[in-house]
């Protein structure tokens, strides 16, 4: 067996300034936070680079798993908020839903990793086009003036009217799909795909978010009883804002790939350059 590794989603969290989240006095913690301005119309929805690795000419790589995170989140907007992890494969918001997307970029038939360009428009966690790293991506957007955190965007215009790049790893892997398959904490995340990838290539792990406005109905009651409503439901139940609203919205997303490099990598399913 070859040397396994994971690359994870970890960005900016607003709710970290100040106080910071590590000893470098970083402001960063796992998955990215989804903004809160509700999306409109199906071409903008938020785009979101979760995961991704690269493949130079004749490198191969085995993808053995990948993890997911989602959660809900409610600002009681005296700097507390509370947050619930999505745990029913498929729940969704009644204005809003998350898809998830698997791809090669720099495969053939694929349009290739689109063209970075620096700007001092970027913000943290909150990238033009492209990043290396997780984050959130964009192709324009407004902002309050001297307004630096993402989550606070007063409109947003994804690339690719927010269809992620690339094509299908292979027929049947995970373009696209619509559920949660692997909880973060599921240990089988770790053997869920067992698949090769060949370069050159490059692989990215997507989530794409309908955020919701906040404003719908919700159950008021029993909101807690054996077989009754999922934990999702009664987190909105206890975290409604009263008849009038606001109720959660969806607040963080995340991802990971774990990958095999090296020796005696025996997979179950080959994709790449001749695939």
């Amino acid at each position: 067996m070859g040397r396994v590794i994971e690359i994870a989603t970890t960005g900016f969290d607003e709710f970290l300034q100040g106080i910071g989240g590590d000893p470098f006095s970083g402001a960063s913690s796992m998955g990215l936070r989804v903004p809160t301005l509700a999306t409109p119309d199906p071409n903008h929805r938020y785009l979101f680079l979760l995961a991704s690795f690269s493949l130079g000419e004749g490198e191969t790589s085995i993808i053995r798993g990948y993890r997911q995170f989602s959660s809900l989140g409610f600002d009681t907007g005296d700097g507390r908020f509370f947050e619930q992890e999505i745990l029913s494969p498929n729940f969704r918001l009644p204005d809003g839903n998350i898809s998830w997307h698997l791809r090669r970029i720099g495969g053939p038939n694929a349009q290739g990793i689109p063209k970075v360009d620096p700007t001092p428009l970027d913000l943290p966690s909150f990238k033009k086009n492209w990043a290396d790293g997780p984050c959130l991506l964009y192709h324009d957007y407004t902002i309050a003036a001297g307004n630096r955190i993402y989550t606070q965007l007063t409109a947003y215009n994804p690339p690719t009217l927010g269809k992620p790049y690339g094509t299908a790893i292979s027929t049947g892997h995970q373009a696209t799909f619509y559920d949660q398959r692997t909880y973060w904490r599921a240990t089988q995340a770790w053997s869920s795909l067992d698949m090769l990838v060949e370069g050159p290539d490059t692989i990215a792990f997507f989530a794409s978010v309908f955020q919701s406005a906040g404003d719908y109905s919700v159950a008021t009651s029993p909101l807690n009883f054996p077989g009754g409503l999922s934990v999702e439901e009664q987190f909105i139940g206890n975290f409604g804002g009263g008849d009038a609203g606001p109720r959660p919205i969806y607040w963080r997303v995340g991802g990971a790939l774990i990958l095999e490099v090296g020796a005696g990598m025996e997979p179950k399913a080959i994709v790449g350059v001749n695939s």
